[in-house]
């Protein structure tokens, strides 16, 4: 029965850590990208092999679809959140 609990919360886990919704989104012009930067700061999201910057927004504006990928720091290196 342990084991069981331990193996549900371990799935769990991993569930929610892979839910973009969790994260902050990067509203880059008409991008949006999940993102791990800080809520306010510099984001950059990459679609078709553009990259577009933006700011990390806490989610979504309704209806508004994720259609690109978090693109990095290329821009602003020194940002807040960036490596």
């Amino acid at each position: 029965m342990r084991h069981t609990a331990y193996l549900t919360g371990a799935i769990l886990g991993l569930a929610l850590a892979a839910t973009p919704a969790l994260a902050g989104m990067c509203q880059a012009g008409k991008l949006m990208c999940p993102t791990k930067m800080p809520v306010g700061g510099y984001c950059e999201c990459t679609s078709h092999g553009v990259t577009t910057s933006g700011t990390v927004v806490a989610k979504a504006p309704p209806k508004q679809k994720v259609d690109a990928t978090a693109g990095g720091c290329g821009a602003q290196p020194h940002a807040p959140g960036c490596p």
